[in-house]
């Protein structure tokens, strides 16, 4: 265990690998790069074990933290709109 302290961040509940915000994402790869286990982190800061190793192997393997899930849906055809013309004023 590192001689460095972890600060305790409260845990409204244990969030779904897909709920975790950038920020809630962070909090782990930093506690483990420390050199924190992961049943040390788990503990600390509300997340199950398994959360914890999920994100720290995508970010392992991918080095990126965000979740992209969040943006899905339909995305947006710019290129074959028109100009930007005001209502309020014909």
């Amino acid at each position: 265990m590192s001689d460095k302290c972890i600060r305790s961040v409260p845990a409204a509940a244990m969030a779904c690998f897909q709920d975790l915000s950038d920020f809630e994402r962070g909090v782990p790869i930093g506690a483990r790069d420390m050199g924190h286990s992961i049943s040390e982190v788990a503990m600390k800061f509300g997340f199950s074990r398994t959360t914890i190793s999920r994100v720290y192997r995508e970010y392992r393997v991918t080095s990126k933290t965000s979740n992209f899930r969040h943006r899905s849906g339909r995305k947006k055809d710019l290129e074959n709109t028109g100009p930007l013309t005001s209502v309020a004023n014909p």
